[in-house]
């Protein structure tokens, strides 16, 4: 009897969701028949705007400084910082927290496996350090040293260790006192491709080593960086932005080629010195390329639409408003709205969901 009773009361819900889709869609329907486009276009854009019926709220509230978002390697476990609140969600077994910081983050980033956080705060004259630990309060250490605001730090799996550039140079800190940062890498060994620019350098965790950009204005070397080994190695030199997009399995991708050619690229994670393989050539609207398992293809957002792509597939606009993106887990997106709302979703969509979208582009056209 409660088989039967669930059951109906799902069959009820679907319904009633769907109820609503055709109500729009009838509504939109006698608008554009009346020539009123612009509120047909306005109330469709605010159904593709929210979550859906299978949507997680995460935040319904746009914070004052813009949000910072990281995931770990295996996209399992998201963080998200909001002012001065630290939040992580862990989608494998649905754990979540937060824990409110003193002041506002410049920056974040995370461990591996997103246990850990390096957040910089900003000085008069630069940034300082702090590692946090980010499932309980095992870890809260503040690193003497003063550096840029442009670099991106890293802090190992364990929390024991923070990596942070100083004067284009890489430094190691134990996270104990007493406070000993030493040299491990000098600027020789990670120059960027224009050495009379300043550059900027990112770290990115890959097991228990770290993927290194050195460069600017577009164009960065990539290193392989290993703690334990304190060398670098370098990956590729065609590099167009400082920022690594992770993928299923032992892969991550990137953006190479140079300004106006640009080509997607796919490094092949493992023991040792990851690969990197050239795999097409991708327009504006792909330039933040997240993998979906088990198929060549890939989502992007770009101008507050979200594209499903491929190389051997023709663009697609999802019936999906997002000024961000991210694919979260497997087939997650984490979106973020205009309205600096943020919400995770799933990428199927009904039929309705695409007839809502057809006519949001043909009211928004008119």
């Amino acid at each position: 009897m409660i088989r039967i009773l669930s059951f109906l009361l799902l069959v009820f819900l679907s319904w009633n969701c769907k109820s609503k889709q055709e109500s729009l869609i009838e509504e939109i329907q006698e608008l554009l028949e009346e020539q009123n486009y612009e509120k047909a276009s306005g109330m469709l854009k605010d159904y593709l705007v929210k979550p859906k019926s299978d949507g997680e709220i995460l935040s319904s509230e746009k914070p004052e400084t813009p949000r910072i978002v990281e995931l770990s390697y295996d996209r399992k476990r998201l963080v998200y910082l909001e002012d001065s609140k630290l939040n992580w969600r862990d989608t494998s077994d649905g754990s979540n927290g937060s824990k409110s910081l003193d002041e506002v983050p410049a920056s974040l980033a995370v461990s591996l496996n997103a246990n850990f956080a390096l957040a910089e705060y900003p000085m008069t004259n630069g940034c300082r350090l702090f590692a946090i630990s980010l499932k309980n309060n095992d870890l809260l250490y503040e690193s003497g040293a003063q550096i840029s605001c442009r670099n991106r730090g890293g802090i190992s799996d364990d929390g024991s260790k923070i990596y942070y550039f100083v004067d284009n140079q890489l430094y190691e800190e134990k996270t104990v006192e007493p406070r000993t940062p030493k040299l491990i890498v000098s600027k020789e060994k990670i120059t960027p491709p224009f050495t009379g620019l300043k550059a900027r350098f990112f770290l990115y965790p890959i097991g228990k080593d770290f993927l290194l950009f050195s460069g600017n204005a577009g164009s960065y070397y990539l290193y392989y960086f290993q703690p334990e080994k304190k060398s670098v190695e370098k990956i590729d030199q065609e590099v167009i932005s400082p920022l690594i997009y992770y993928g299923t399995g032992d892969s991550a991708y990137y953006l190479g080629g140079s300004i106006g050619r640009l080509h997607l690229r796919r490094l092949q994670l493992g023991k040792g010195k990851p690969s990197s393989s050239k795999l097409f050539t991708i327009s504006r609207k792909e330039i933040n390329p997240w993998k979906l398992p088990g198929k060549n293809e890939f989502v992007s957002n770009y101008s507050g639409k979200v594209h499903l792509w491929g190389p051997s597939r023709k663009s697609q606009v999802l019936p999906l408003l997002c000024e961000r993106i991210w694919l979260v887990d497997q087939n997650k997106v984490l979106c973020e709205n205009e309205k600096g709302g943020l919400y995770l979703t799933n990428l199927d969509f009904p039929e309705e969901d695409w007839r809502i979208l057809k006519l949001y582009e043909e009211a928004r056209d008119k």
